[in-house]
């Protein structure tokens, strides 16, 4: 049932980008943690931004092999991410994002925090920027806010070299 969710969700995504007649955006529905680098193998244009949004907290200790964001995946990222790209981390899960954040930090070779760049976008207690830089929820973040949870953000962005 959740698999026929979450395709529904992607098909449905398609159909507002059609709609609003924009070219530039698809999705699919794949476990990234496993065939992200085989998917980027085939895309054809840079990489510019990779956004992964408050993904299943697999919260049970047992569970968190199943998490979406692991040392392969970063690295997979890192590898198909262009130059100046960024990469935007979300989650409602405190545990999660976390999670997420030290992976990408340990990265420190290729990325940089936004809010280093940009000052523009202030971070507070935590480093966890206090508004969304992109301006867009998804629904969610949405459902969390209503319901008083925190959400959790981070941008990084991939070094010039």
């Amino acid at each position: 049932m959740r698999q026929c969710t979450t395709i529904l969700l992607a098909k449905r995504a398609e159909c507002r980008v059609k709609d609003l007649a924009l070219k530039n955006i698809h999705f699919l529905f794949a476990n990234a943690t496993v065939s992200f680098k085989h998917i980027m193998s085939t895309y054809p244009g840079p990489l510019m931004l990779v956004s992964i949004l408050c993904p299943d907290p697999h919260v049970k200790k047992k569970h968190h092999k199943r998490r979406v964001v692991q040392k392969p995946l970063v690295d997979s990222i890192l590898d198909s991410l262009a130059p100046g790209g960024k990469v935007f981390i979300r989650s409602d899960v405190l545990e999660v994002a976390v999670d997420m954040r030290n992976l990408f930090d340990e990265r420190r070779d290729l990325l940089q925090h936004v809010d280093s760049i940009d000052m523009t976008i202030s971070c507070c207690v935590g480093g966890w920027p206090s508004k969304n830089p992109m301006e867009i929820r998804t629904e969610r973040e949405i459902d969390a806010e209503f319901k008083g949870a925190k959400i959790y953000r981070r941008w990084y962005q991939k070094k010039l070299v």
